[in-house]
């Protein structure tokens, strides 16, 4: 009799010293990946070793949805099988989703809550099977299921409860493979974020204090420029015609004209500074610029197609900025077709923002420049300072919006500006 104790208690440490071995693999491999089909995979693995079964299969609810599929599936006719749906409570791993309990089925046959849909479906023949649920903060999100042992016997106690175990290592290692997907995903995201919010960070301080040096400077200028000139005129009308020094005073006044514009230019930018908000009616703003620039137009061959929304809502902005903002796209467009074209105007009310969209069929900009061309002084034109993007977006930055510029050399370019809704001053703020 005690040689019989012995021997049961042999087996019994031995079937722990198995158990505690399969849970212990298993532990290392779940946790060797933060990827969850590999954390599946090995987990599924090391059950099918320590009960000798043929398959095995994980499956998942989809809360959304309101259904089950099969996250998981190995064996012989896993691949037919994987992400195959549910209803709910169907089959045995839909009961056990349900109910949140385990089940030890040893012949399906006699089983009534056992759907043979797969089985049909694949030709794999089930037998016997372990299902048990897997539960993360007491709530069920799946469940696994080792299907037939190989060698015909029927699934015991033990093996229910090695797989109970198992499944508490594979919802954990489960959720955990996932927050770090979505802490993956967050990140990629918050870096693009972050880089964008830097770039405009950048141009916003950058534009700031170029144009604040270039105002010192151009106020120091302004007067000597402005002599310069004027006597420059002075000696030009005191000339005769045919006289040898008035083409040298014609490109003076010529380069003093330009650069009297410049100053002009730094002086407006360096008031873009400040916004004056009120109500405005967009429909009327943006019909408004169109009149004012159909003549030019008009005289340079070129056709405008306007799609503007009706009865778009009024927002709060300064009017004059986001005229001239406008003007200044709408002129580059002009002087990127010097031989006539199209433009296209839409504007729409789009969620919590208008957009407007201007688009020509110029000469377009190199790729290369496009992270460039709303800096200071940064132009593609042979005349000009390279103020008139820079302006524009120091206006969209005065009214927390945002500007889109898509284009490629000899092939157009769309700008596109989202102005908010909701702007308030810093004094509602």
């Amino acid at each position: 009799m005690k040689s019989k104790d012995n021997m049961m208690k042999g087996l019994n440490n031995d079937l722990y010293r198995r158990e505690l071995s399969a849970l212990l693999k298993s532990s290392a491999l779940i946790n060797s990946s933060l990827q969850t089909t590999d954390v599946l995979n090995f987990a599924m693995k090391a059950a099918e070793e320590f009960m000798e079964a043929e398959a095995s299969s994980v499956f998942e609810l989809d809360s959304e949805k309101g259904e089950i599929f099969v996250r998981l599936a190995r064996g012989e006719k896993g691949g037919f099988i994987q992400a195959r749906r549910l209803k709910p409570g169907e089959g045995i791993a839909g009961w056990v989703i349900q109910n949140g309990e385990p089940v030890i089925v040893e012949d399906v046959q006699k089983e009534g809550r056992f759907s043979d849909r797969f089985d049909k479906e694949t030709g794999f023949r089930t037998r016997s099977l372990i299902c048990v649920p897997l539960t993360i903060r007491e709530k069920t999100v799946g469940a696994i299921q080792v299907i037939n042992k190989k060698n015909g016997a029927s699934f015991t106690e033990e093996d229910t409860e090695l797989l109970t175990a198992l499944g508490q290592q594979i919802a954990v290692a489960l959720d955990n493979a996932k927050l770090y997907q979505r802490l993956e995903e967050n990140f990629k995201l918050t870096e693009k974020e972050l880089k964008f919010t830097q770039l405009k960070l950048i141009r916003s301080e950058r534009s700031a204090a170029i144009a604040n040096l270039v105002q010192g400077v151009a106020h120091e200028v302004r007067n000597p420029i402005m002599s310069i000139g004027g006597f420059a005129a002075r000696m030009k009308d005191g000339l005769g015609k045919d006289h040898k020094f008035r083409k040298y005073l014609e490109i003076i006044l010529k380069e003093t004209s330009r650069l009297e514009k410049l100053v002009e230019d730094v002086k407006e930018l360096s008031e873009m500074q400040t916004v004056y908000l009120q109500p405005v009616d967009m429909n009327n703003l943006l019909l408004k610029v169109i009149s004012d620039y159909s003549p030019i137009m008009s005289r340079q061959s070129i056709h405008l197609e306007e799609d503007i929304e009706e009865g778009l809502p009024a927002i709060t902005l300064d009017r004059a900025q986001i005229s001239r903002a406008l003007k200044n796209i709408i002129q580059n467009s002009i002087e990127a077709m010097p031989m006539g074209g199209i433009i296209k105007l839409k504007a729409r009310a789009v969620d919590s923002h208008i957009r407007i969209k201007v688009e020509d069929f110029g000469i377009g900009i190199n790729e290369d420049e496009l992270d460039s061309i709303l800096d200071p002084f940064v132009t593609s034109k042979t005349t000009g300072a390279g103020l008139g993007l820079t302006m524009v977006y120091q206006i969209l930055m005065n009214h927390k919006a945002e500007i889109n510029i898509k284009s490629s050399g000899g092939k157009g370019t769309i700008v596109t500006l989202d102005l908010p809704l909701n702007l308030k001053s810093e004094m509602e703020i």
